[in-house]
């Protein structure tokens, strides 16, 4: 080339030096573009390759229960990092996109530190609010409140307690969390609520105490009165809810609890304790009562075996209202069952049959009435009972052995036929003890099954 050149003229030796020169550049440049287009898809590829890892991760992220407001620290620098271009200088690339993928990397270790404190504090957030929940739920005990609200509480707060225990990601502590949070709530709306209902019944008590002249026994008998009405209208409410739901049963049953809560109080020789005590069963007997005639079927019948009284109640008022003579309790086969009853037919007239033989101390003589109304099929019924003087129904007839019956319920003749002809098939009818011991007790001496049947008979 030197040679061939040197034969050349002087200006066109340099001009052929130039292209050599430019060619020699090409030709290095070539080698530099085809060098950096290889070096940047390796380091693309392997950006991409951190890149795919990383948003696996993020998507595994987001199953396991963390949020985008979890993930904003890692997602917003990855949007960062998207809103960059690679370099028009191809030698830059293999920088550019090395670059990349070492900040994946780091995202992918900053990451995993992140997984970890949120999960820390996730596990931490749901034992503390547990806690909080069952010293809410403690704070509810101590001011009284009702037994239903505190048991279903209670229930609440050993299902997060379960969740939390059985923990493993970030959203089944979060689901534990929100659990108790919802817990922490409603203990706390039912202590506010609690302590403003007894901040009323010490208002009731400070007038009640005024208005019976601090009379000890006068105030006390009140209160007695209170606590037999209240436990036996919510009786009547529990043996209903036994055939079936009754509309306002958990309503009575908060109103009935608050009640027992009073009631120890009543019998206090403390005046002010016992007038706290009966402004208190005051109040929630009338609750008791009030929910017990809002949730009435269209028409019923309730007899009370303490009483010996019936009442008929149509649209939740009484549209009868008469003393009894039932069969005694506890005595054989000659006992008004207790439960859940319904009519079930009538007759007009009834030839009664004993089902005893003669000789037997139960054993009668075919016996005609005019109206009955049977509530179970064993035979009992309502019906008259022309043996028995009016006067002679009401408290105490049914331990008389010349006036209680076998276990049918005796009204006057003229309540007889009435209820013949009000009373439809299928109505229910309900006899209990109605003796004012609680709701329990008074559950605890059905005979009947929960469709009104006296027990063991088919």
């Amino acid at each position: 080339m030197r040679r061939w050149l040197g034969r050349l003229p002087g200006d066109a030796r340099t001009r052929a030096g130039a292209l050599a020169t430019a060619v020699a550049v090409v030709l290095a440049g070539s080698g530099l573009v085809a060098w950096s287009n290889a070096a940047a898809g390796q380091a693309a590829s392997t950006y991409h390759h951190e890149r795919q890892a990383l948003n696996a991760r993020l998507a595994s992220d987001a199953r396991l229960g963390y949020t985008n407001r979890d993930l904003a620290p890692i997602t917003g620098r990855l949007r960062a990092m998207d809103a960059t271009s690679p370099p028009w200088w191809i030698p830059g690339r293999p920088g550019y996109f090395d670059g990349l993928a070492s900040q994946t990397a780091a995202l992918q270790t900053r990451l995993r530190a992140l997984e970890r404190q949120i999960l820390d504090r996730a596990r931490s957030d749901a034992a503390r609010e547990i806690d909080a929940a069952r010293t809410e739920i403690g704070r509810d005990q101590q001011v009284g409140a009702d037994d239903p609200d505190l048991q279903s509480l209670q229930q609440r707060l050993d299902a997060a307690a379960k969740a939390d225990a059985g923990a493993r990601t970030l959203r089944d502590y979060r689901n534990a969390l929100q659990q108790a949070q919802g817990v922490v709530r409603d203990a706390t709306a039912l202590y506010d609520q609690t302590q403003q209902e007894n901040q009323q019944v010490q208002q009731a008590a400070q007038q009640l105490l005024a208005q019976a002249g601090g009379n000890l026994a006068a105030i006390q008998q009140a209160g007695q009165q209170a606590i037999v009405a209240g436990r036996n209208d919510a009786s009547v409410v529990a043996y209903m809810n036994v055939a079936n739901p009754f509309p306002n049963d958990i309503v009575v049953a908060r109103a009935a609890s608050r009640l027992e809560h009073f009631a120890p109080l009543v019998g206090s020789g403390d005046v002010s304790q016992a007038a706290l005590g009966t402004a208190g069963v005051e109040r929630y007997a009338a609750q008791v009562h009030q929910a017990f005639i809002a949730g009435l079927p269209p028409k019923a019948v309730v007899v009370s075996f303490q009483a010996q009284h019936l009442w008929a109640y149509q649209g939740g008022q009484v549209v009868l209202d008469t003393p009894v003579t039932t069969g005694i309790r506890g005595v054989g086969d000659i006992g008004t069952d207790f439960g859940p009853m319904k009519v079930l037919f009538k007759s007009h007239p009834w030839t009664m049959h004993s089902p005893w033989p003669r000789g037997s101390p139960y054993w009668y003589p075919d016996t005609v009435v005019q109206w009955a109304t049977f509530f179970t099929n064993t035979g009992e019924s309502i019906h008259d009972a022309y043996w028995e003087p009016d006067s002679e129904l009401g408290p105490g007839s049914q331990y008389d052995p010349s006036t209680r019956s076998h276990g049918c319920i005796h009204v006057p003749y003229a309540d007889a036929q009435w209820m013949f002809n009000w009373a439809e098939v299928g109505m229910p009818v309900i006899v209990y003890p109605g003796d004012g011991s609680p709701v329990a007790n008074q559950l605890a001496q059905i005979t009947t099954d929960s469709q009104g049947r006296p027990k063991g008979i088919p």
